[in-house]
């Protein structure tokens, strides 16, 4: 009888072990900009333009901690996305549901988006929209 009782409550006990879920995994990414961001598109314009980049071609590295961009550009080019290597000061500003990037107070972009990609464009119309990755 002890052995039936003991085989129960371990088969019980496994039961129960693998029927609990790791939820860990469920819980939401904070939407930040910090990190890196890979340049893979940018497109729009009044001649809709669409240029596609390779993920090692131009790096923004955003930090803020200290606000704080880092650029690696590997292909040269000067438009609002495509800055030249260096560092920059940026900040946030928050924008009805948006926010507004500010680099360097001179380069104004709206920030369409902030999940897996960062979708930056310089407005709402004919303006340069750029999508970053991870």
């Amino acid at each position: 009888m002890k052995i039936a009782v003991w085989t129960l409550l371990v088969v019980l006990g496994f039961a129960l072990m693998a029927s609990c879920e790791d939820d860990d995994n469920d819980l939401p990414q904070e939407k930040t900009i910090n990190g890196t961001w890979n340049l893979v598109n940018v497109h729009g314009g009044f001649g809709s333009v669409n240029i596609n980049y390779s993920k090692r071609d131009i790096k923004w590295i955003f930090n803020q901690a200290d606000s704080t961009l880092s650029v690696q550009n590997n292909i040269g080019n000067d438009n609002a996305f495509v800055l030249h290597s260096g560092y920059y000061n940026f900040n946030l500003e928050p924008s009805g549901e948006t926010q507004i990037l500010f680099v360097d107070n001179d380069y104004r972009m709206i920030i369409l988006s902030m999940d897996n990609n960062l979708i930056l464009t310089e407005n709402a119309n004919d303006g340069f929209t750029a999508e970053f990755t991870r």
